[in-house]
């Protein structure tokens, strides 16, 4: 389990977190949504929406050299945070000038982890469709 105690501060419920699907491997074409595989991690990264739009995040990510057919999907720091997600506000080692940067963090064990993911990408929307070929 990870020590909160060294962790920036929560992102407020109210916001909207938007999250990176860089890899095909997070992306299931044919339904047009999330796989869980994005979220199935103790510690990803994401913006806060309020900070930074989509499309910002996007073109950051891609100059970074992640796959230009990327796309951004958003979700609830509240109701992320109802699944044992916990969203903080962190400084991007990749993009320091990145001030919208969040941490997520998922503390439970990996047994229940796949559980959790699943239900995260239920709560996501598409905000820019990822253009990987199915």
């Amino acid at each position: 389990m990870s020590d909160g105690a060294s962790r920036g501060p929560a992102v407020p419920d109210p916001e909207t977190l938007h999250r990176c699907i860089t890899t095909s491997d997070w992306w299931v074409a044919n339904e047009r949504r999330p796989s869980s595989a994005a979220f199935r991690h103790p510690k990803f990264s994401a913006d806060i929406a309020s900070m930074a739009n989509a499309q910002q995040t996007l073109d950051r990510m891609v100059a970074g050299g992640c796959d230009a057919r990327s796309g951004i999907v958003g979700f609830s720091a509240k109701e992320a945070r109802a699944l044992s997600y916990n969203p903080h506000q962190e400084p991007d080692l990749q993009f320091p000038e990145n001030e919208a940067h969040a941490n997520v963090y998922c503390d439970l064990p990996k047994s229940q982890m796949k559980k959790r993911a699943q239900e995260l990408r239920t709560i996501c929307t598409v905000v820019i469709p990822p253009t990987f070929q199915t």
